[in-house]
């Protein structure tokens, strides 16, 4: 019985290694610039630049605009975001990456470096640890997104090159047509001498 369960677990260990990692939020202080700043981070199995566009791309659709950035850190100050706060509020995020995986620290604050935390505002830190949660899911999406955009591209380019093809074919087949009719004309028995 032993030997069939140590089996049954050799063999099922790669299928439950290969499924999608579960995306853990920490909280806690972080030097940002020269600024220490309660944040939530995650970390991400994907690259910086798509990590980045989906979150620039999250606070345009929800008409966030950026106020400026210093030594990596992105500031939206005194904006509505709905998603983390009905209210206004500063937002900061950061994003480091090493080998094809990133980390985002992300903080926001009601003002005056009144960063939000669990203690503090629960209900504004859970919709930012569910935030960085559902990350994962947009990057993913985007990354598909992407290579099927490319896929298609691609399918379109060649179409366009059987496209050509198919016109130069029909083109050579009625130069052949014509080809034909003259040898045909040129075969046709003489009239009989009268």
């Amino acid at each position: 019985m032993r030997k069939v369960m140590s089996m049954l677990l050799v063999c099922t260990l790669p299928f439950i290694a290969t499924a999608q990692q579960q995306i853990t939020v920490n909280e806690g202080e972080v030097k940002m610039g020269k600024t220490k700043m309660w944040t939530f981070s995650a970390a991400y199995p994907y690259d910086k630049g798509h990590t980045k566009n989906v979150i620039v791309d999250n606070f345009d659709a929800a008409g966030v605009k950026r106020t400026g950035h210093k030594k990596g850190v992105q500031k939206y100050m005194a904006a509505k975001w709905n998603t983390i706060s009905s209210s206004k509020g500063d937002y900061y995020y950061r994003i480091r990456s090493k080998k094809g995986r990133t980390i985002v620290y992300f903080a926001a604050s009601k003002g005056y470096d009144n960063f939000i935390t669990s203690a503090n505002d629960s209900t504004a830190a859970a919709k930012m640890k569910k935030y960085l949660i559902d990350l994962d899911t947009q990057i993913a999406n985007a990354i598909k997104l992407e290579e099927k955009e490319k896929e298609m591209a691609a399918i379109a380019k060649r179409n366009e090159e059987l496209t050509k093809e198919l016109n130069k074919g029909k083109e050579q087949q009625a130069q052949k047509a014509g080809e034909v009719k003259q040898l045909q004309k040129s075969m046709k028995a003489p009239d009989p001498v009268k």
